[in-house]
């Protein structure tokens, strides 16, 4: 008996060892992927990404459009392809990705382009995919929906990707580039397309801040007028952009009682600096900025120097205008707490001296 149970824990410790490994955070499928594997896996595993025939993925390489849509229909399960013909004049019945392409106009996915010249539309399967087109059909297959007061330097008001690239940030699935852009026209990869859906399908995924890098986007959108409350002092100002000089924003603050007061604000890589028109600086920022970055302001001999740390990169607070995502918590040696949101600017100031903390500085209105 005890001769049958050695032959059996030797069979099954040798059948152990012929089997692979299974994790719950299993390495890419793929040869070439180094970046974004969890992302790129789950997909793989949910048979959403399947790759070329030998072995790569090419992480790299620009997505074509009707790759995105394949990868689109599989994540939602979508099987059966029997929809009317959308009328492209470059693909039909029986052409490569027809069935895929006519059920994702018929789901308002997608709707193709139109020529100019004869006002026919197109498909153009194998044209790139842009970034800014990346979050339009990312946001009509899964009706993304929500809005941010701030902006993408890049993405004004007035862009058509607008609208759908404020949703997928409102619902925390990019946070843009370092600078504050989101550079909605240039091409989209196949590794960074997935990244994005991994994270539309799963929360998981999500960047929640913690960790990023921020080297632009902290001074005052100039598109915007700001209105700035001051409970300390009971009463409101208003800013207004006034123009640009030697690389200087301008901008006029007219008060409650009608004092006006003329600001001035700058940021280039080097950082943030904020002051006034007639030259005199009241704080600076430097970048890159990330957490626990540190730095002094000493603009007056006869003052102490004011020493500042980075707390945070991802709170979340509160004004009268409404709750912003992802700010920036810095503390000072002089008992304030200030709060910059990418795109938008300060959005609140604490004094911390006493508790519960006072607001010295919070935004009441933005438009």
């Amino acid at each position: 008996m005890k001769k049958i149970v050695q032959v059996c824990l030797a069979f099954i410790l040798l059948l152990a060892m012929a089997l692979p490994l299974q994790h719950a955070e299993a390495s890419s499928q793929f040869k070439d992927v180094t970046l974004y594997e969890k992302e790129i896996s789950f997909l793989t595993n949910k048979g959403i990404i399947k790759g070329y025939n030998d072995g790569t993925f090419k992480p790299e390489a620009s997505i074509k459009r009707i790759q995105a849509v394949q990868m689109i229909l599989r994540a939602k399960g979508v099987t059966d392809f029997a929809a009317p013909d959308p009328n492209f004049t470059d693909i039909k019945k029986g052409d490569y990705g027809y069935g895929e392409v006519a059920k994702a106009v018929q789901l308002g996915i997608i709707s193709g382009k139109e020529d100019p010249k004869t006002g026919k539309k197109y498909f153009d399967a194998w044209g790139t995919l842009t970034r800014g087109q990346m979050a339009k059909i990312l946001s009509l297959a899964y009706n993304l929906k929500g809005s941010t007061l701030s902006e993408f330097s890049d993405v004004p008001s007035t862009d058509g990707f607008y609208t759908y690239i404020n949703a997928l940030a409102y619902n925390n699935v990019t946070t843009g580039y370092s600078d504050n852009t989101f550079k909605p026209y240039q091409q989209i990869s196949r590794q960074h397309f997935a990244v994005f859906l991994a994270r539309t399908l799963d929360s998981s995924f999500k960047d929640n801040g913690t960790n990023r890098v921020v080297t632009g986007g902290l001074k005052l959108n100039t598109r915007k007028t700001y209105v700035y409350n001051y409970p300390y002092a009971e009463y409101t100002e208003t800013f207004k952009y006034t123009g640009s000089k030697a690389g200087m924003d301008k901008w006029t603050g007219r008060d409650s009682d009608g004092e006006v007061t003329y600001y001035a604000y700058s940021e280039d890589k080097d950082g943030y600096v904020s002051g006034w028109q007639d030259g005199d600086i009241s704080s600076t920022i430097p970048y890159p900025l990330k957490l626990n970055t540190k730095w002094t302001d000493d603009f007056y001999e006869d003052e102490y120097p004011i020493h500042y740390v980075v707390t945070s990169m991802n709170k979340t607070v509160t004004t009268p205008v409404g709750t912003f995502k992802n700010a920036i918590e810095v503390k000072s040696n002089i008992d304030t707490l200030e709060y910059y949101v990418q795109g938008i600017g300060l959005v609140l100031m604490l004094d911390t001296s006493v508790q519960p903390a006072e607001r010295i500085q919070e935004l009441q209105k933005v438009y």
